[in-house]
């Protein structure tokens, strides 16, 4: 089943004409949901070809009725309400089309830099002239290797799919960070309790005084609820780690 429905993503990927709402919830959020924990190279690249497919039209899907999300304004204020200082010096990291900092710069921050290892929706983004730099980067592969950062933060990228960002890069993004600097992800409360999800290794990077858990908070109807989904609440969950 599952070369099936690579296949019928890599397919729809070839289509021509304006992509709709309804196509990218059967295009992408169905093929994610059987797909989701497979964690191939497959499943990667039929992922990102469908994030390619619908990069011009994304935005207005992610406000449309089919998907109602609003993680990227939870997440945004969240961090306004914490940090004063609107000179800081942000990452959104996997930052897709700009939505979270487009968030950010409607909340007065104004030093945002961007990454995404989709080239199409970097180029949506860039297009918003919101962003000081971006990154096309899988991951921290081209990213400032020194401590440029008082906040990375991620709105509905991590644990979506093994080959999304998970723990495993938790170490690396902290060496991006400022000592003091932070860490806040917003991502499905359902998705941390993923098999893929390996907490052990956060748990080292505490013991190991890498990181210090400041939070972890929850939030209902982030977006809409899929049919799908045994969660009716659409809960989304904030993490928020320290560098210390």
């Amino acid at each position: 089943w599952y070369q099936r429905r690579v296949r019928e993503a890599v397919v729809s990927t070839q289509s021509t004409g304006k992509a709709t709402g309804e196509q990218w919830h059967k295009d992408f959020q169905g093929f994610m949901h059987e797909a989701r924990e497979t964690g191939s190279e497959d499943e990667f690249s039929a992922q990102q070809a469908l994030y390619s497919k619908y990069a011009t039209q994304y935005d207005d899907i992610i406000h449309s009725e089919h998907e109602q999300y609003i993680g990227f304004n939870i997440l945004a204020n969240k961090i306004n309400e914490e940090f004063a200082d609107k000179s800081i010096r942000i990452l959104d990291f996997g930052c897709g089309t700009g939505l979270l900092g487009q968030a950010l710069h409607n909340r007065n921050f104004r030093n945002i830099d961007g990454s995404d290892c989709n080239e199409g929706l970097i180029k949506v983004a860039g297009e918003k002239e919101i962003f000081k730099k971006l990154y096309c980067s899988r991951g921290t592969t081209g990213l400032p290797d020194t401590r440029s950062y008082d906040i990375i933060c991620s709105s509905g990228t991590f644990f979506l799919s093994q080959s999304h960002p998970c723990t495993e890069v938790f170490a690396e993004l902290a060496k991006l960070l400022k000592r003091g600097g932070s860490l806040i992800i917003l991502t499905k409360k359902e998705y941390l309790t993923k098999s893929y999800v390996n907490w052990e290794l956060v748990r080292k990077l505490t013991r190991t005084d890498v990181l210090e858990d400041v939070s972890k908070t929850f939030v209902p109807g982030y977006r809409k609820v899929f049919e799908f989904e045994e969660d009716r609440l659409s809960m989304a969950a904030i993490l928020h780690y320290r560098v210390v």
